[in-house]
């Protein structure tokens, strides 16, 4: 199921940086990419990219968390993927910095099974191009099976892209600088498995893997996940050893948002709200399982839909 909407064309919105560390439009050696570290004080890597082999138009650092597209040249489209495979019945989430000005045919981040090739000697948006993978562009389209199926801002030099899949209900969502671009996919759980990954065309494009987590889904994660929003709207003092785990593990308590179209108007406008219904008091999703919960009675009894 996809969540198709409308994309941006408000000329007023563009991508930006997270911090004031990429303001400046100067240009940065190549050793010298890791001198903005701000987002990065999780040090929280549970995977790191895949090594790719002699053959690729791929630079990769020693730690394997940095990423130089086609070093000298570009004569079509690269990726690369994760290491470890996303399964059902778990939360993902990761994110990576863009660090160089991204430009041409695509620069994207995403999902993608293991049938998606890590080259392409043709200048694509590989991520999104089939039904096995699915990318947020530079440019803002979310990208699957050759079509736009969401817009945002984009991203830019300096952006975090955070990437949050749920593989108990299936759901894929992307962050811009942490800040909820909507759930834009709804059936994941048809993959056995997905990897992470990123791709691009433009020669010497350079980004950097800054987190990585996963979390067993379970009742407790969710119960986690609404004790520490009320905490932190109330400026309740958490226990220290969760208030560790949410430091680290930030991403449990980022908001979700849906994307609406407006009808009836001649504009493309679109309007972002934030999930809130009887049923969000107790479930984090209104998909359970590939199920649409319809709603919450007073005796909490729940309808289901499918």
């Amino acid at each position: 199921m996809l969540s198709r909407s409308t994309p941006y064309n408000d000329t007023d919105i563009k991508a930006r940086p997270y911090c004031q560390c990429w303001v400046k439009k100067e240009p940065v050696l190549w050793k010298e990419l890791s001198r903005c570290s701000c987002g990065e004080e999780a040090d929280v890597f549970e995977w790191k990219w895949d090594q790719p082999d002699s053959r690729s138009q791929v630079v990769m650092s020693d730690n394997r968390k940095q990423v130089t597209f086609h070093p000298f040249y570009s004569s079509g489209t690269a990726a690369v993927r994760g290491e470890t495979p996303m399964v059902h019945n778990n939360h993902y989430y990761w994110e990576v910095k863009m660090l160089s000005e991204p430009y041409g045919t695509d620069i994207m981040v995403g999902v993608g099974s293991g049938q998606v090739p890590e080259s392409q000697f043709t200048f694509t948006s590989l991520l999104g191009q089939d039904s096995e993978s699915y990318g947020l562009s530079y440019l803002g389209p979310v990208r699957h099976d050759a079509a736009e199926v969401r817009g945002s801002v984009g991203f830019c030099r300096g952006s975090i892209i955070g990437v949050r899949v749920d593989m108990w209900v299936g759901t894929l969502e992307f962050f811009i600088n942490r800040q909820p671009q909507g759930v834009c996919i709804y059936n994941l759980r048809r993959h056995e498995a997905l990897y992470p990954m990123i791709c691009s065309t433009a020669a010497q494009s350079t980004m950097r893997l800054i987190y990585s987590a996963s979390w067993r889904a379970s009742l407790l994660v969710d119960a986690a996940k609404v004790l520490a929003s009320s905490a932190a709207a109330s400026h309740l003092r958490l226990p220290p050893g969760l208030w560790n785990t949410f430091k680290s593990h930030f991403w449990l308590t980022l908001p979700t948002e849906v994307v609406e179209d407006k009808e009836g108007e001649a504009s493309t406008s679109k309007v972002v709200r934030r999930t809130s219904t009887a049923l969000s008091e107790f479930f984090s999703s209104q998909y359970m399982n590939g199920f649409y919960v319809d709603n919450v009675e007073r005796d909490f009894r729940i309808v289901v839909w499918q």
